[in-house]
């Protein structure tokens, strides 16, 4: 057609923190497989551009160190964050094979951890947890020695990514987040520092299959897109925060009560028994 219901699709559905995938793995499978297909689908018949976010999961435990997007990843299959990860990895595969099949014009950014306000409180993520212990006075919660490390970016960072990526003419895997690395256990102590609180950190033993370090090499993104990221860490952090503080208060104030319901008229003539 000359022109098209729609130019360009961003497919970002699926469940991201790991408590939440490993929940429910099915719906999680399906939404990055059956999902990606009916986007993709989709995206042939109007002729449409689609971007997929996929992740920095499909590199998995990495045995490559900052992750390229030449690196084909080092992932369990049948562990638990398998059901995210080869989802996504498979995704990817679709991606390419509707690209060669059939000419789909496709974008893959493989997103690294990021944070900002307006994320789910209770997600089960690393920078939300230990937000919501310090502004809720209980420890901060390690998994293993917490010397593993993680990469966070700021969430307009990877929006302009994303609208970089997608308005480029790459079309083959681009990292998109923020090679400045730190430990969990750094991140811990600066959010306890940044929320001004007493509370303690609590170790406790290691989640299987936890990545042991995570680091985006980004070249590509700033060679191809002339993107990286431009959020200080703290400046991020402080805003994430803020949002939280707000969100607990605005819950704590307006606690939900259920008024009953009046009882509702039947529409339509009155019955004669």
């Amino acid at each position: 057609p000359p022109y098209s219901v729609v130019d360009q699709i961003y497919h970002l559905a699926s469940p991201a923190s790991p408590p939440n995938y490993m929940y429910n793995p099915i719906k999680t499978l399906k939404t990055n497989t059956i999902g990606t297909l009916n986007m993709l689908g989709l995206a042939k018949r109007v002729g449409a551009r689609l971007l997929l976010a996929s992740t920095s999961e499909v590199y998995g435990d990495p045995e490559v160190h900052p992750q390229n997007e030449d690196y084909w990843g080092h992932v369990n299959p049948i562990g638990p964050r398998a059901c995210y990860d080869e989802g996504k990895r498979v995704a990817e595969t679709m991606c390419y094979a509707y690209m060669k099949q059939e000419g789909v014009e496709v974008r893959v950014a493989r997103i690294f951890n990021t944070f900002g306000p307006r994320m789910h409180m209770n997600d089960g993520r690393v920078v939300s947890n230990f937000i919501l212990q310090a502004l809720q006075g209980e420890p901060l919660t390690v998994y293993g020695p917490g010397t593993q490390t993680r990469a966070f970016q700021y969430v307009s960072d990877l929006v302009n990514g994303l609208v970089a990526l997608m308005n480029s003419n790459v079309s083959s895997p681009v990292n998109l987040g923020n090679p400045e690395e730190h430990t969990i256990l750094e991140f811990a102590q600066l959010i306890k520092k940044l929320v001004g609180d007493g509370s303690e950190i609590q170790f406790l033993s290691e989640a299987q299959d936890d990545p042991q370090k995570r680091k985006p090499d980004i070249r590509k993104a700033k060679l191809l897109l002339g993107w990286e990221p431009v959020i200080p860490l703290e400046e991020g952090l402080n805003k994430a925060i803020h949002y939280f503080r707000k969100e607990l208060e605005y819950q704590a104030n307006n606690q939900y009560i259920p008024k009953p319901k009046p009882a509702r008229m039947k529409k339509g003539r009155t019955r004669h028994n």
